[in-house]
């Protein structure tokens, strides 16, 4: 592919409407790299009332990054002030609102605006996008942040719907309804789980975790960071060091999923070191140890989940629930749990991207029709049969071991240089070729067939089916760089 046109250099003052949805990371991203190229005839469509996608939504009590402040940031705005080595929900929702302030995209940002359809016209070459206002948008250009930690999944057992007490999912948090001395049941035990649990345990008076399998879990090695260290990072030559030396020590963490591995042995020792030092009782101590090999689920961090577990309040049901009831839970050993609240803390859907948004493409297919089976793309960004439209953190490119926002900017990046060739070949549309789509995903499907994320544990990684949708298998530098070398000969100009 050709990069002679590097990302802060202009697009063409004809360079046609551009059409992004959300307002995350990726999308403030896409939006900075816009008014960098000088062109300002864009829109960021938003459904949330504020700037933040994940970090916007999910306020519970302990909500904090799994990466460490100063890689979870972008690289060309780079913040000094993160209070603590891993930063808490409010302190990036607050990154994300100056980076949109600074690089001046509020006026291109539509709050409390969703987009329900979205179908591509190739008469005119365009997008028609309808808004939940009702309102049409015509865009030559559709780029959408797929979000897959976006749409919140709740439990699928019977009469969820009858409970008469509060009910709420953790990325919907009621910061209205106390929990003090209320008798709370929690679903799940995965990432969100983990942060809420040792916030909530004090103040409640009894509270039970429903555990459907264990996760490995490591110390999470987090604290203030001093004022000393604050200046420090104003200093451009030591914060470029910093997050240098941080990139380098998330990268290491991959090595921890290749099953077998020096690493992945050296991890679990570790993970179960953490377990036994945390949990004296044996028998909980049993339960909380996984039966799968590290990192085929996500590997979870936390210095506090375990004590949390071990109070007197606290409860650890393993027992599948068979049904909900007006005033409690039923567990399929016959137990009855009366409790006043219930909080899923049961994650996203993560395979069924985009499912809010009606997306047709210009032959009446539908990108729900072509994903039936499990969302694919050409490396998370193009999709064949959808002209002019580009993902941002789409299909396999999740990850585990380090920051999301590596993978966005090279995306973005990809974008970039595809709206520009386009532009430079004086044609209307691109779309890539369904042959080099379907053989990328041949390959990366062969890779995580290998991989430990196919070891046999249930997963969000995966459908319903098995196949692994939501992963990227190898390094984020491997990602970068495919991406820098996809050939412009996979797609096709029109």
């Amino acid at each position: 592919m050709n990069r002679a046109m590097q990302s802060g250099s202009a697009l063409p003052v004809n360079m046609p409407g551009i059409a992004i949805l959300g307002a995350g990371m990726s999308g403030i991203a896409m939006g900075i790299a816009l008014k960098k190229a000088g062109f300002h005839s864009f829109t960021i469509f938003e459904k949330a009332a504020g700037i933040g996608g994940t970090w916007w939504d999910n306020t519970y009590p302990g909500a904090q990054c799994d990466v460490r402040s100063h890689l979870y940031s972008y690289s060309f705005e780079p913040n000094p002030d993160w209070s603590r080595t891993f930063a808490p929900q409010a302190e990036i929702q607050h990154y994300m609102a100056h980076c949109a302030e600074k690089y001046d995209l509020m006026p291109h940002i539509r709050l409390n605006c969703a987009i329900t359809q979205a179908r591509f016209d190739a008469d005119s070459a365009s997008w028609t996008l309808r808004t939940q206002r009702g309102e049409s948008v015509s865009a030559s250009i559709f780029i959408c942040s797929a979000a897959p930690l976006c749409e919140p999944r709740y439990p699928d057992v019977p009469g969820l719907a009858t409970f008469s007490g509060k009910l709420f999912h953790s990325s919907r948090w009621d910061h209205g309804f106390d929990l003090r001395e209320k008798r709370v049941a929690v679903i799940g035990n995965a990432a969100s789980a983990v942060q809420i649990v040792p916030r909530i345990a004090p103040v409640v008076r009894q509270f039970t975790v429903f555990q459907r399998s264990a996760h490995w879990i490591l110390p999470r090695p987090d604290r203030a960071y001093t004022a000393l260290e604050k200046t420090l990072f104003r200093v451009p030559p030591i914060a470029c060091a910093h997050r240098y030396f941080l990139y380098w020590l998330h990268e290491s963490n991959r090595l921890g999923f290749n099953q077998g591995s020096r690493v992945a042995r050296y991890a679990t020792r570790m993970a179960e070191k953490h377990l036994a030092h945390q949990v004296p009782d044996e028998q909980l101590r049993a339960v909380l140890r996984p039966d799968y090999p590290i990192g085929c689920k996500r590997v979870l961090i936390s210095s506090d989940y375990y004590p949390a577990l071990t109070r007197p309040n606290a409860e650890l049901a393993t027992s599948p629930i068979e049904r909900v009831t007006a005033d409690g839970i039923v567990t399929r050993d016959g137990r009855v749990r009366a409790v006043d609240a219930i909080i899923c803390a049961t994650g996203f859907d993560a395979v069924r991207l985009l499912s809010s948004v009606h997306i047709t493409g210009p032959a009446g297919n539908t990108l729900a029709m072509a994903w039936r089976e499990a969302p694919e793309a050409y490396h998370g960004v193009s999709v064949a049969g959808f002209p002019n439209f580009f993902l941002l953190l789409g299909p396999n490119t999740g990850q585990g071991h380090t920051s999301t926002l590596i993978f966005i900017e090279a995306q973005v990046e990809f974008a970039m240089c595809c709206m520009r060739e386009l532009l430079l070949r004086g044609k209307a549309c691109l779309d890539v070729k369904p042959e080099a789509m379907r053989l990328h995903n041949h390959a990366l499907q062969e890779t995580l067939g290998r991989s430990v994320w196919a070891a046999g544990c249930a997963s969000w990684y995966k459908t319903s089916a098995g196949r692994i949708a939501a992963i990227y298998p190898g390094f984020s530098f491997q990602y970068v760089r495919e991406l820098r070398r996809a050939p412009f000969a996979d797609y096709a100009f029109f």
